[in-house]
Order: C-alpha cells, then structure tokens, then sequence
C-alpha cells in the first residue's frame, strides 16, 4: 500500500485554510476562551565574522548569523486547557529578518490541536519540549532542542505526564509519536520524519522523584542522487517503527543495514523538591547504532548531557541556574588517543551518507546547538562538520531591583568530525547577559538589552548588543462569539 506524500506548498497551503477554519470556529464557541497574542522586536548591532554564538542558539531560527541583522515575530494562539475533557486549541508565529545578507519571512509555528481526556493530537508545525531538562536554562535537549524551527507533523501524544491507573499518582507516564516531513531543501528530496518518546515518572507527590525516558527520531523515504528512492509504503514504515534493516526495495546501503537514519536518546532524572528550593540532576546519553542496551551497558555512555538545575524562588538575586557538562568525542569507542585526548570512534553523530543534510533543518541544528549547525559551514557543505567536542555550559536568572537578568556562559572545545578531524582543537568562549524591565508607561510591555560575545577559533571573536521590546495582550471571546479585551 503505497502512502501519499504531501508536497511542501499545497502543505503549507492547506494548513492555513485549515487553522482559519479553526480562528472562525472559535468565534462561535458557546463558552470563554482566551487568546494571546505578542509583538516582538530585537536590534543586533555588532562587529565580527558572526553574531554571537549565544544571540542566535535555541532561538527557533529567529534570528540571522550575520551581524547589524533584525528580527520581528508576531504571535496569536489558543492553549489547551487542561481542566477541560474536550479542547481545542492553535498557534500562529510569524517571523521577519532583515540583515545585510538575507530578508527572511517564515511561520515560526503553524498548529491547530483538539483535546480528548489526557490525550491531544495536533497537526502542524509545534515547538515540543521533551526531554528532563532544564526547560528555561539548558543548553538544549541533545536531541531535539530550540535551535530549529519545529518540523511540519501529525502528532498524537499524552497531554503532559498522565498518571498509571491504580497506582495513585505515583506512577506516571508521557508518550507520544509524530509523522512528519522536512520541507526545507535536502538534498535527499521528500524526506519523511518518524518520532517517537515514552517517558515514566516514579514518586508523585513525594519530595524525590525519578524519570526514565527513551526518544527515537528517523529520517526515511526519498530520493537520493546518489543512492535512489526508498518508498514510502506501510511495510517501509513498519521497518522504521522498529528498527529493521531495509527490504530489497531499499538503497544497498539501508538494505544490510537498518533503514533509514536512526538516532536514540535515553535519558534518566532525579528530581527532589524542599519548601524552598528544588534540585534536579539529568542524563542524556545519544547512539547512532543498535542495539540499544542500559546506560550502564551502551557503547556510547560516556558521551552525553549531564546537568543539574537549582530553583530558588525567594533567593531574588539569583532564583534560577543550571550547570551542565556535554561530551561528543567518545562516538561509539576510541580508535586513537592523542596527546592523551580520546578521540574516539567513528559513529559522526547526526550525519547520514544517505541523508545528507543530516540531523538538521533549515540550516539549523535540531539536536544541542553545539554540535555546529550547517549555517556555519563556509564550504557549501549542508552537513555537520562539528560533531566532536566538550562543552561546560552556565546560565542563572535573577531580579535586582525589579529588573530582572539572564546570564550564560559556556567553554567549549570542539574537534571536527571523526574522519575530519580539524588540525588543532578549536576553543570557543561565549557570553551573554540580558536585563529585562517592564515599561511604566506602557503597560504589558517590556523593554530588554542586552550583549553577547564570543572569543575563540571555531565561532571567531564577536560582539553585538541585543536591544529588544516586546508587548503582550490577550483577547476573551464570550459565548456570543463576541471579543473583549481586558483593559
């Protein structure tokens, strides 16, 4: 049974006419429902090769890699809200940048999503937050981060943690799959996306909890000018759910191997929770190749994410920080030791032979941005050409005297790939600190500044102030379809 694939213009188009079905929908809706809306704007002056590195990292691809760039984005949607059986809800992002070498226009998001019991399904383009992660702090999910724009999909998933029946809270679990496909410009054309994660957390309501997860993406299908087409058939898709080598259809290559691009992360927390502070400390470990064993027991256990996050919300000064440490070199075993430096194997993570463009979209890193996006490549290359590196990573939030402040800091030295190996490790400090404070005249506004720098050899020496605005509001819409705003 052969599967239609979508192009990526009817897609887009088809979505739109879809989410205005949804806004009119709601106009009519017989009960309150909120929207929430922004106005966004940033200025990057600077000087350099770049912007810096931490400007534009986990930013959704908001932002452009070259310096005097400015980004404007709107935003209006409705969330889900969890006390209701049924829900519906969407999201719209529109985003501008205009710099000296590029004038992007592009939806950052583009969802519409229903609600039954604990379980959503929404179609689209929507920023997911997996993973055990610091969600406001951390260097990025090593698998699927806020570095991209989030990948156009069906997606049937549990509305956050649900609990086990019979187990009174203290066992819960949050899973879910996604389709989807690439609609940037690979070189392996009509590339499809499989997803899947399922997550347990042991504790409930007791001061230490425990969670355990494992997440699976793959890159399948298409047609590659080097290698052919892989067919998008149920049998192909049933081979890509679990894991299997391809059938004779498949390329040679994904023939004795397992088809298409497989990569795994199990990930393992511990969450401990006091009246006035909060500690979590997370694992995140990649591989490439299976089988996939325990962490004690993987090939790949010394490389991973490694971090611990610290709430503490009536310390002002600093309320919020995480520490974390990222290793790549280690790729499935060592081959060779140099100067005493493990170097490791060859596994190059989130690169493919097949799939060229690798474990990125639009140019953009889907996994941690360190592991350098193809935006920077000066070569013409749309794969990563850094992938092997160690990284200790800061960021704390604070208020001083009702402003309130990030800081991040991160040393990284990066290697290259394993069968191209830069010459010298190349070493990277970046920094970055933002104040943020509410405008008095103009209520729900707030104005931010901010500067960000790098020095080192492998983003180059750059400095650019961050001046930012941004206005939020809200819309209630009453039963009689009529709006109101809050004034």
């Amino acid at each position: 049974m052969e599967l239609q694939t979508l192009t990526h213009h009817s897609m887009k188009r088809n979505l739109i006419l879809i989410l205005l079905t949804v806004i009119y929908s709601n106009l009519l809706a017989q009960h309150s429902d909120t929207l929430v809306y922004s106005l966004n704007a940033r200025l990057n002056p600077g000087v350099g090769t770049n912007a810096p590195f931490l400007s534009t990292a986990n930013q959704y691809d908001r932002h452009s890699f070259t310096t005097n760039s400015q980004s404007f984005w709107g935003t209006i949607g409705k969330n889900i809200l969890s006390q209701r059986t049924f829900d519906y809800g969407f999201g719209v992002e529109l985003n501008t940048t205009l710099s000296p070498t590029e004038t992007r226009f592009f939806p950052g998001e583009l969802y519409i999503e229903g609600k039954v019991g604990p379980f959503l399904a929404n179609l689209g383009m929507k920023r997911d937050y997996l993973g055990n992660q610091d969600p406001e702090l951390s260097s990025g999910n090593i698998l699927s981060s806020q570095n991209s724009r989030p990948i156009p999909a069906l997606t049937l998933e549990t509305n956050g943690y649900v609990a086990v029946p019979f187990t009174k809270g203290y066992m819960e679990f949050m899973g879910g799959m996604a389709n989807g496909w690439f609609s940037d410009k690979t070189e392996t054309k009509n590339t499809l996306l499989h997803h899947k994660w399922l997550f347990l957390r042991l504790g409930g309501s007791l001061p230490l909890t425990v969670n355990y997860g494992i997440n699976h993406v793959a890159q399948w299908a298409g047609t590659s000018q080097n290698f052919g087409s892989s067919p998008v058939s149920f049998d192909n898709f049933m081979r890509i759910f679990f894991a299997k080598n391809g059938s004779s259809s498949a390329p040679a290559t994904e023939f004795y191997n397992i088809l298409g691009n497989h990569i795994v992360s199990q990930q393992i927390g511990f969450s401990l929770k006091l009246h006035d502070w909060s500690a979590d400390f997370y694992w995140q470990d990649i591989s490439e190749t299976g089988p996939i064993y325990a962490f004690y027991e993987t090939a790949f256990k010394k490389d991973g994410l490694w971090g611990l996050s610290l709430r503490m919300p009536k310390f002002k000064p600093m309320y919020a920080l995480a520490v974390e440490f990222l290793s790549t070199t280690n790729q499935g075993g060592p081959w060779h030791d140099l100067d005493g430096i493990v170097y490791g194997g060859t596994n190059n993570y989130f690169n493919n032979s097949v799939y060229t463009n690798g474990w990125s979209f639009y140019g953009m890193t889907i996994g941690n941005p360190w592991l350098t996006s193809p935006k920077y490549n000066t070569d013409g290359a749309v794969s990563i050409e850094n992938n092997s590196l160690r990284m200790l990573y800061f960021s704390a939030l604070g208020e001083i005297s009702q402003t309130k402040y990030r800081l991040t800091t991160a040393y990284s030295v990066n290697y290259g790939i394993p069968d191209k190996l830069y010459d010298l490790p190349k070493k990277q400090f970046s920094g970055q600190l933002e104040a943020f404070h509410e405008l008095p005249f103009l209520r729900n506004a707030e104005a931010s500044l901010g500067v960000s720098g790098d020095l080192g050899s492998q983003y180059g020496n750059n400095l650019a102030l961050l001046i930012g605005f941004r206005y939020t509001g809200l819309f209630i819409l009453n039963k009689h379809g009529q709006t109101n705003r809050p004034k």
